[in-house]
């Protein structure tokens, strides 16, 4: 009897492994051939229509012939659109239904439609809610308004037929001098970018939208821009546990489908290099490197989503490493998507030839036994159970249409954006009164017209009447002495109260053009005895850099274009904060360093001037 109990049981677990070997997934994957499972392994870009130079192109907004048979011939994984490919909502809406209907009609898997949406300064709906960017989430602090921020972004991309968002960003910023990462952040705080990351990704699960944690191991501490070069970061795997994982891990836990590597150097994580057709070793970064992306993102986190690139047509990767070398790489390192496999700039046909040809040359490498077919159905494997999961090949699939950048989800994104307005410093100067005779000064075209805006909605709300006493001025074309002196003199005299904008975009500016005119006008209100207030509109770290009676955050400098359009919301909000239509709430999202002058240069110090978490009151 023991012994048939036995038998029942080896039985039951043959049976089961059976099953699961049989799935749905499986199933798929035995069908398909080499050609077909190398193509799933790709998701281009379609940039452009026509390409003659970087000056003279046109981007695709509507299917091409050139186009429409590559895509016949060969069903990629998916494609990535950028704000090029995305005009308005039904030219949009025609150009992705164009490609899922040629894409379906060949009988290839149906694609991940990807785009770039952070929020802020990355999103690709320049029709869409643009809501206030992470860094500015990250002085909110509310991780209701995460949320609703997140979910109305899904909304609106799963309303066009775009069902896989390349966000959220979980780098840490702890580095001012970042240049690409910076606003994009949520904080230089591990826990607050853990903490802050799970609604996000928590909203885009609950709208069938696919996210995507980047940039794995962490782009956040090093001062390089890996669009244009290979960034290094001499950290132990034991000091990026503690510190750059934090966030990757808790997004995992959360559920997240997709981890994008970076192409970040790590060398006493991965020393392998690579001899570059430079004549140069290279050691690998993260996406090419198997000690990071098997033994740390695989073994260690436990990761068993679908593992995709950053763009390897990003200058650093196509300088150094021939394509078939960085396909090699990065597949056996365990990528599964590679995203952007080639550059589309460049003549059409070329790049059409070029992406058949890529297509090819993964078989080629699996037939020169240079990548095993067995890593090839793990990542088409992982590829088709992610479709799966989110419904892709389901037949009954729910099209929501929603109003794309509603009225409604433009009051929305306003208040998230209002509790997101920092106050750190104020000698009794803020807020701002309506007898006050203001000089507005911001050094973008755009902004003037957010901050006219801004002045329309305190007139509506009678917080300001219609002969209000502000003059508001762009001072981009006057950073030389001789415009200084004819065009800004002359508004500086008899002010009440003078409110310059600072937008600052890197660690350069500190010693730009821009600053030094700042500093004059603070000069001239020290002297003339007229309070200042600085408006800090993107990177916060100029807080520090100039000395005001009063001095707001806004995280993100965009101004508003033609009303019909999308429009950042936060120099408005910042606006409407200064007139205490709204009450400041934000908290500081990083710690701001000191400033050291030295020899008329300056830069960051390693103390620190305000800390993370800092905020005032009007109250204070």
């Amino acid at each position: 009897m023991k012994k048939i109990i036995f038998l029942f049981a080896v039985l039951m677990i043959l049976c089961s492994c059976t099953v699961k070997e049989e799935d749905e997934a499986t199933k798929i994957l035995r069908s398909m051939t080499l050609e077909e499972k190398a193509a799933q392994m790709l998701v281009p870009s379609f940039r452009y229509d026509e390409y003659i130079s970087s000056d003279d192109f046109s981007f695709l907004t509507k299917m091409n012939e050139e186009y429409e048979k590559l895509i016949s011939r060969y069903g990629f994984g998916g494609i990535i659109l950028f704000s090029g490919n995305l005009k308005d909502i039904e030219q949009s809406r025609k150009l992705i239904s164009d490609f899922n209907r040629i894409n379906e009609e060949n009988g290839h898997l149906p694609y991940l439609i990807c785009t770039d949406q952070e929020g802020g300064t990355v999103r690709r709906l320049s029709f869409g809610t643009y809501m206030p960017g992470n860094m500015a989430l990250g002085a909110n602090g509310n991780e209701e308004d995460i949320y609703t921020c997140a979910s109305i972004m899904a909304d609106e991309l799963s309303s066009l037929g775009i069902n896989t968002d390349l966000a959220p960003v979980v780098d840490i910023n702890n580095d001012p001098d970042n240049p690409v990462i910076g606003i994009r952040s949520f904080s230089d705080d591990p826990d607050t970018v853990a903490l802050l990351s799970k609604p996000y990704i928590q909203a885009l699960k609950d709208k069938n939208i696919i996210s995507t944690l980047k940039h794995f191991p962490g782009h956040g501490d090093t001062d390089a821009d890996s669009h244009s070069e290979l960034p290094l970061i001499e950290k132990t795997f034991e000091e990026i546990r503690d510190f750059e994982l934090i966030p990757f891990m808790k997004g995992i836990e959360a559920g997240c489908d997709m981890v994008m590597v970076g192409h970040i150097q790590f060398p006493n994580i991965d020393d392998e290099t690579y001899h570059s057709f430079q004549g140069i070793d290279i050691t690998l970064p993260a996406t090419f490197s198997e000690k990071i992306v098997k033994g740390i993102l695989r073994d260690e986190m436990k990761f068993d989503g679908v593992v995709i690139s950053d763009s390897l047509a990003m200058v650093p990767i196509w300088k150094y490493f021939k394509a078939k070398d960085a396909a090699r790489l990065a597949i056996n390192a365990g990528v599964d998507i590679l995203l952007m496999p080639i550059e589309d700039s460049g003549d059409v046909s070329m790049y059409v030839s070029r992406l058949s040809h890529y297509v090819k040359m993964i078989c080629q490498l699996v037939e020169e036994k240079q990548i095993s077919e067995s890593r090839i159905d793990e990542a088409v494997y992982r590829i088709i159970r992610l479709k799966i999961d989110h419904g892709l090949l389901s037949e009954d699939k729910e099209e929501k249409q929603i109003e794309i950048g509603s009225h409604e989800h433009h009051l929305i994104e306003m208040e998230i954006a209002e509790n997101a307005i920092t106050l750190i410093r104020n000698n009794d100067v803020l807020p701002l009164k309506e007898k006050d005779k203001i000089l507005i000064l911001c050094p973008e075209y755009r902004q003037v017209n957010s901050i006219e805006y801004a002045i329309d909605l305190l007139i509506e709300k009678e917080i300001l009447n219609s002969d209000k006493n502000i003059t508001i001025h762009c001072y981009h074309d006057d950073l030389y002495e001789r415009s200084f002196r004819k065009n800004i003199l002359p508004l500086l005299k008899d002010q009440d109260k003078i409110l310059i904008v600072s937008s600052m975009y890197g660690s350069s500016y500190l010693n730009s053009m821009r600053a030094s005119f700042i500093d004059r006008v603070l000069e001239y209100s020290v002297e003339n005895d007229i309070p200042s207030i600085l408006l800090s509109s993107e990177l916060p770290y100029d807080l520090s850099r100039f000395e005001s009676d009063g001095a707001l955050a806004c995280y993100y400098a965009l101004g508003k274009d033609d009303p019909s359009q999308g429009y950042a919301p936060n120099l408005i909000a910042a606006i409407l904060v200064a007139y205490n239509d709204v009450s400041p709430k934000g908290k500081l999202p990083v710690d701001i360093p000191e400033i050291i002058l030295e020899e008329g240069i300056c830069s960051y110090s390693k103390k620190t001037a305000y800390e993370r978490g800092c905020f005032m009151t009007y109250d204070d």
